[in-house]
């Protein structure tokens, strides 16, 4: 195998430059932003320099070497507020994705790669070479409930309708190939599955979050339909009251489309027991968070993956997770596993793991062991033969 992936690393060295879509990496950095700089610094750790080029470098003042870890900065926020203001703005996605294309054109101009990875859904125009999407899951297809009509509309027009003339999709994890292939008909041969890593800074350790209390209970995500937080508080409520005065809930994550609904529900906690809400928790202090948690709980409705998920099974964290779409491929018999949709369950799996030791150190041992099976430089280097399958295949 080594030596395969010599000769795959020769064959790149030699012949190839890479050119990903960098657009996502913008603060606050979500699950598409996460992947995309995560597997760009593995590609780099792997090929060393002058093989990846990151498309929008040059077209925001963000940068693409974890700048988020620091924390947001004056401009990150700005430029935050402007992308809200948006968003309330009809059809404004077409024409921001049009002057992208054009923007993206001049680039490839300028670096003229070999091949051209889209992580965002939506491909540029790119005819100098084969291209790539990564298509992590199909909610706006499964569920468009969840999503805008407006992001609808626009991943319909540029996503689903450009997908015949991509040479390759790669998603991450069995469960979305199944969805990419019965929803879409997309042909399996051309769907290649390189499932996510967990941080090196995800570890075990006594130190945690600032602010935060000495235990709690654990859900990290955006605040979104998908995620299911309405059920978690009511099942949450529901437990108890010695439990939720030990364990307060805490809920992190940057504020989306649940969120209003989020605070009308909220309203019915008591005002000593109200769920913790620190918003958007920056990259540097993620592994803390982690390691404060007593338990950590992801009653996610659908995932193309989950990656908060092995991220605190790294933080030697007892998951909670859904018996549903790609959680369970994930989790294996790492975590306890329920229906999303089933708030009484939900609450006596809280309960059964809160009051048993026992059942809690099995659960972070064995999440310890199950994470092994997932890292960044894995999801490089399984990405990597991918490129040089698509590559030979055009030669």
């Amino acid at each position: 195998m080594e030596s395969s992936m010599a000769t795959e690393l020769a064959y790149i060295e030699s012949k190839m430059k890479i050119v990903l879509n960098g657009l996502p990496a913008v603060y606050p950095v979500s699950g598409v932003g996460r992947y995309t700089l995560e597997l760009g610094k593995a590609l780099e750790d792997l090929l060393g320099n002058g093989k990846i080029f990151w498309f929008g470098k040059n077209l925001s003042s963000d940068r693409l070497d974890n700048s988020d870890s620091k924390g947001p900065t004056p401009i990150h926020r700005i430029q935050y507020s402007l992308r809200k203001t948006l968003r309330k703005i009809p059809g404004w996605r077409t024409p921001i994705h049009i002057w992208r294309n054009h923007q993206f054109k001049s680039y490839i101009r300028k670096i003229r790669p070999s091949l051209y990875h889209e992580t965002n859904y939506t491909p540029f125009d790119f005819k100098e070479g084969p291209t790539l999407i990564t298509l992590y899951d199909l909610s706006f297809v499964r569920h468009p409930e969840w999503h805008p009509k407006d992001r609808i509309k626009y991943f319909e027009r540029y996503c689903l309708k450009k997908l015949s003339k991509i040479d390759t999709i790669i998603t991450i994890s069995e469960f979305s190939k199944k969805e990419i292939m019965n929803l879409l008909g997309i042909n399996p041969a051309k769907i290649y599955v390189t499932p996510l890593g967990a941080d090196r800074s995800f570890s075990p350790g006594k130190t945690q979050m600032e602010g935060l209390p000495k235990e709690y209970v654990l859900f990290l995500g955006n605040l979104e339909p998908r995620k299911n937080l309405i059920t978690l508080l009511a099942a949450y409520q529901s437990i108890p009251r010695t439990l939720r005065e030990r364990y307060p809930l805490v809920i992190a994550g940057a504020s989306g489309l649940d969120t209003q609904e989020l605070i009308k529900v909220l309203h019915q906690f008591q005002k000593d027991e109200k769920p913790i809400l620190p918003g958007y928790i920056p990259q540097r202090l993620l592994p803390d968070l982690y390691r404060g948690a007593s338990l950590f709980v992801y009653p996610s409705f659908y995932e193309g993956f989950g990656l908060p998920v092995i991220e605190a099974m790294a933080s030697g964290v007892p998951v909670l997770t859904s018996n549903t779409t790609s959680l369970p491929e994930v989790v294996g018999d790492a975590g306890l596993l329920v229906n999303p949709y089933d708030a009484d369950e939900l609450r006596e799996a809280m309960i059964e793991l809160l009051e048993n030791p026992k059942l809690k150190k099995e659960l972070s041992g064995k999440g310890l062991e199950r994470v092994k099976l997932f890292s960044w430089e894995k999801c490089a280097r399984e990405t990597l033969r991918v490129y040089e399958e698509v590559c030979h295949q055009k030669d």
